[in-house]
């Protein structure tokens, strides 16, 4: 079993909002609550709790609880062990209220409170997700559950896209998968930063875009970010190589003006080529390769090697409390560049949904691992990480700075 808790947001009527819309559409029920007046209407007393704090900017309590076949977890059981959990996290006196959701094959739930008490207190919440886990484990025998186990894809369906599942989830390249697309990066070792920045903007010039936006993620996933800069009268891009283990600047910015390469002007006119031009096939392809990524994506770092294994790199723009809302993908295979929205049958709303339901809290134990990939995965773990200590230390900051008097 898994339990993921989220990212806290500003009030609980998200996530409220979230479990009865699936109450309305018949895909989930609420199973149990506790200190909630009226369970068809939490939000009532969810609001009550929230008004009675000042301080505390992030209300909600928001977890997804996920057992594997495995488990044999019962309606019940699942009830007994969420008492349990919530007592010892803190919120054994809190409103909360668990839904059971079956709009997927596996069954799961999702937990709802509120991060302050009546009296406008904060649950202490540092280290809640490392506390959650630990809790799990002396429950482990009690209620038969295995941690961290989780129901794994059948294997025929997801072979027939050429991916294999193995033991840990891992997806494999089966003998007739796509070859892997070959493409330069920005390289700090070799020098010659100006001939590199050529090369990666001719390179990048060969691809499929439709938005100034993608032309810098393009330059991105080669290792290089792209800003501007007002000289005179005009503004220039500029071109900063990136050191691909630390992700941080290593070069100084180079002026557009001072390369043998495309301009603002030139970029504009790719656009507009590109507009003009009807990338069916190509759209459908990534369209169908996204929605395998997130069928069989048992955590975002999966889903992105679902898709690297097809040359597709994904760009996630998310919220300050990790929601996703814009969703790009990069195809080095067919070098085209789309904004998920340009796709049919998949949008931003299913990576989110798959976020707050398939993917779960993975072990700090499996940060090294994540380092040997791309950086955007990398900083996922970290802001994982830290969030809870960020938060608790953001609260303490905006206490201080009411707490002091300003200049007579």
């Amino acid at each position: 079993m898994v339990v993921k808790i989220k990212a806290p947001a500003p009030s609980c009527s998200s996530a409220v909002q979230y479990n009865e819309k699936k109450v309305a559409e018949g895909k989930a029920e609420a199973i149990f609550s506790s200190n909630i007046a009226d369970p068809r209407k939490p939000m009532d007393t969810f609001s009550v709790y929230e008004r009675g704090s000042l301080r505390c900017e992030k209300m909600s309590f928001h977890a997804s609880i996920n057992p594997a076949k495995q488990d044999n977890m019962s309606d019940e059981k699942v009830i007994a062990f969420t008492k349990e959990l919530m007592e010892r996290l803190g919120y054994g006196d809190q409103p909360y209220i668990l839904y059971r959701h079956n709009d997927i094959e596996r069954v799961h739930y999702h937990l709802v409170s509120v991060r302050v008490d009546k009296n406008g207190k904060k649950i202490p919440d540092y280290r809640e997700g490392k506390r959650c886990n630990e809790i799990m484990k002396e429950l482990e025998q009690k209620y038969g559950f295995t941690v961290g186990l989780a129901d794994k894809p059948e294997k025929k369906t997801l072979e027939s896209e050429g991916i294999s599942v193995e033991d840990h989830g891992e997806a494999k390249e089966k003998d007739d998968a796509p070859k892997k697309v070959e493409y330069q990066r920005f390289d700090p070792s070799r020098g010659e930063y100006m001939k590199q920045m050529e090369e990666l903007i001719a390179q990048a010039m060969r691809y499929y875009f439709t938005t100034a936006e993608q032309f810098k993620m393009i330059m991105r996933e080669f290792g290089v970010e792209v800003g501007h800069v007002k000289v005179g009268r005009r503004i220039y891009m500029t071109f900063t190589g990136i050191e691909p283990k630390t992700q941080h600047k290593c070069t100084s910015p180079i002026i557009g003006k001072d390369l043998n390469a495309a301009g603002i002007q030139d970029i504009n006119r790719h656009i507009n080529e590109s507009e003009e031009v009807w990338r069916t096939r190509e759209k459908k392809r990534v369209a169908n390769l996204a929605r395998v990524s997130l069928e069989y994506g048992t955590s975002e770092l999966h889903t992105r090697r679902i898709l690297r294994k097809f040359n597709i790199g994904v760009k996630f723009s998310k919220t300050k409390e990790g929601r996703i809302f814009g969703v790009t993908l990069i195809d080095h295979q067919t070098r085209s560049c789309f904004k998920v929205s340009e796709l049919n049958g998949i949008t931003a709303g299913d990576f989110e949904k798959a976020r707050l339901e398939k993917w779960p809290a993975e072990p700090e134990k499996e940060s090294a691992e994540k380092e040997k990939d791309t950086a955007s995965e990398a900083a996922d773990v970290l802001i994982s990480a830290v969030g809870a200590e960020r938060s608790r230390r953001g609260e303490d900051e905006e206490i201080m700075r009411r707490g002091r008097k300003g200049p007579n």
